[in-house]
């Protein structure tokens, strides 16, 4: 009969679902489709003999929905009515069908979106090629014997659309069905997978693959499944995105305390005098220098002095910031102790970096550390200067403070003492 073709399209397509031969060959399995079938090649031919195809499009639509549903109730397992059980019994049904799933709570069971989609394509094709033959035999009526009429003909020929629809329709589905399966294989163990790399392993665009998740997220083929803020991932599980919920809150929060800081050394640098700020950049220059000396020597005992000098230094000019009242005091160190410093590591780099050490480079290398040690003492006595006023002004307070408790009467006499 003209249905066969389409029932042995439905029973491999049901067999490669995971229904073996040997059920299919005792009968229980797919006795109702090929019941279905038939009804749909007989409400058809029907129609074709009594030229009568009024809502002939609508009782196919209704017969793969009922054929559907009569699938799914004598198929659960693979028609996601797994989902509606409880417990052990939700994980047994789901381990049967999906234990090769790394995460298999994360993914739907699309059997049943499956099983439509063939009965789409079937039922689509036995709708429109029945639908082409009557469009012929109308248009051969109308041709040889005026029989038939407009209405005859433009009823089979949107009955031959529709059922090409429904073919298009079902190929759509079994190809998006493919493309899930690939997605998770690309998630495999993670929860979470760039939309880049999905892209890559469907041999699709970026744009396509994010119209896809979007669709799948909406009919629960990811039941937790969510895409990031910037829609550049997807998320399949609640616990990683709320992970990804407090680390992003984690960065914002970062950002805008940058932004702050940012901000306040702008404003920072906007009230100080520009010549000021000339000294300070060039300091900072000179300590990123010191640094950068420091990482380029590897001897222990040299980068122990080096270091100690960029942290006298960077006080030094921490000082000079925030007073800049004693900026003058500093232009000899400016003018000459700085670079002579920058000077002598740079002659310390390069004899350091020669393969063979001889006893001149030793000397020199030697008299050069002991130089150091020299600048730092001299850097040490100026960061000591420096604080020299605040030191004055500690002391008188103290004074004023000793003596002012002396008169309230709250310190020992002179007599006590003794």
């Amino acid at each position: 009969m003209f249905f066969c073709p389409y029932f042995c399209i439905i029973r491999n397509s049901l067999q490669e679902d995971g229904m073996d031969k040997k059920s299919y060959d005792n009968g229980p399995d797919f006795s109702f489709v090929e019941q279905k079938v038939r009804e749909v090649q007989t409400t058809i031919e029907n129609a074709v003999k009594t030229s009568n195809y009024q809502e002939l499009n609508q009782s196919i639509t209704r017969m793969v929905n009922s054929t559907l549903k009569q699938y799914q109730k004598e198929h659960p397992e693979k028609a996601g009515y797994h989902k509606s059980y409880t417990g052990a019994q939700a994980q047994k049904v789901r381990g049967t069908v999906e234990n090769t799933e790394m995460h298999p709570e994360l993914y739907g069971n699309t059997g049943g979106e499956k099983v439509k989609d063939i009965l789409l394509i079937v039922f689509g094709g036995i709708l429109s090629g029945s639908m082409a033959i009557g469009l012929l035999t109308v248009q051969i009526l109308q041709a040889v014997m005026g029989h038939g009429g407009v209405g005859s003909t433009v009823v089979t020929l949107i009955g031959t659309l529709a059922g090409v629809g429904m073919i298009g329709s079902g190929c759509t589905g079994l190809g998006r069905l493919k493309r899930f399966h690939k997605y998770k294989k690309a998630l495999g163990y993670k929860t979470y997978c760039s939309f880049e790399d999905l892209a890559r392993t469907a041999g699709r665009s970026i744009k396509s693959v994010k119209k896809d998740i979007h669709y799948m997220i909406a009919k629960n083929w990811f039941p937790e499944g969510r895409t990031d803020m910037k829609e550049t991932c997807l998320i399949t599980s609640n616990e990683t995105y709320r992970q990804y919920e407090e680390t992003q809150k984690a960065l914002e929060q970062r950002s805008a305390e940058e932004a702050q800081k940012r901000m306040r050394e702008s404003e920072k640098q906007s009230r100080i005098n520009p010549q000021v700020q000339e000294v300070l950049d060039k300091g900072e220059a000179y300590i990123k220098k010191i640094h950068a000396s420091n990482d380029a020597i590897p001897g222990e005992e040299i980068s122990a002095k080096i270091a100690k000098m960029e942290q006298i230094v960077e006080q030094i000019f921490q000082r000079a910031e925030e007073h800049p009242e004693i900026i003058p005091d500093l232009k000899k160190m400016m003018d000459y102790y700085l670079p002579m410093t920058v000077k002598l590591l740079d002659a310390y780099e390069d004899m350091d970096r020669q393969p063979i050490q001889g006893e001149t480079i030793r000397a020199s290398k030697k008299e050069i550390e002991d130089t150091l040690d020299t600048l730092n003492e001299a850097f040490a006595k100026l960061l000591d200067s420096v604080f020299q006023d605040t030191a004055w002004d500690v002391s008188s307070d103290i004074s004023v403070l000793h003596t002012m408790l002396a008169q309230e009467g709250l310190t020992e006499n002179d007599f006590e003492k003794k």
